[in-house]
């Protein structure tokens, strides 16, 4: 197998998927922090990758409206937990639906559909590799690119973010690497603002 031509398969393949709530752009950079992840803490390349190009299918079977009450700064509560669940579940089936289209490894296919089954509300992992993915999607928001359009998606300022970020930065991660990354770029979104209310 060609890997890089499979990666660049997967990536188009998952595409329509990721229209609904505009994660094209998510999905780019959590791919690219992996791959950082990946270089640093290990792991297996056949699944980290695929789990993370995947891992968001699930919101295309749910309606614009219910998303925004799904995730996000404001989001709480059991419907939102709920919500949340659906993207996780309906993505673990579509995953297995397109590697089995790919003729991926089973095996694989199985680990990759657990590790998304339950990416978001998986409060424990039983790999490095889940660790790696979570971690990879979680970085997107401390990402410039990832910061400011998670502020324009979520209609917050600047500083209800940096709270937001600021309160999970030392739970949210299970690599070192993941730790250190999202702690440099939440410094950089500081000095970006020039807000003098933020405080790390």
């Amino acid at each position: 197998m060609n890997w890089n031509q499979f990666i660049k398969d997967l990536f188009k393949l998952v595409e329509p998927y990721l229209e609904t709530r505009g994660d094209l752009l998510h999905t780019q950079v959590a791919h690219k922090y992996s791959l950082l992840l990946l270089e640093e803490e290990g792991g297996d390349k056949r699944i980290v990758e695929p789990a993370v190009i995947l891992h968001d299918v699930g919101w295309s079977r749910l309606k614009p409206e219910k998303i925004k009450v799904a995730y996000g700064v404001r989001a709480a509560g059991e419907t939102a937990k709920r919500l949340n669940r659906v993207h996780e579940l309906e993505g673990a089936k579509i995953a297995r639906a397109l590697l089995n289209e790919k003729k991926y490894d089973p095996a694989l296919t199985d680990r990759i559909a657990l590790i998304i089954e339950r990416h978001d509300s998986g409060k424990e992992t039983d790999s490095l590799e889940e660790k790696v993915v979570k971690d990879s999607d979680r970085l997107w928001r401390f990402s410039k690119v990832g910061y400011y359009q998670e502020m324009e998606r979520q209609s917050t300022d600047s500083e209800e973010r940096f709270r937001f970020l600021s309160k999970h930065l030392g739970t949210w991660f299970f690599t070192e690497t993941a730790r250190k990354v999202a702690d440099e770029e939440l410094k950089k979104r500081f000095q970006e603002s020039g807000n003098a209310k933020h405080k790390t």
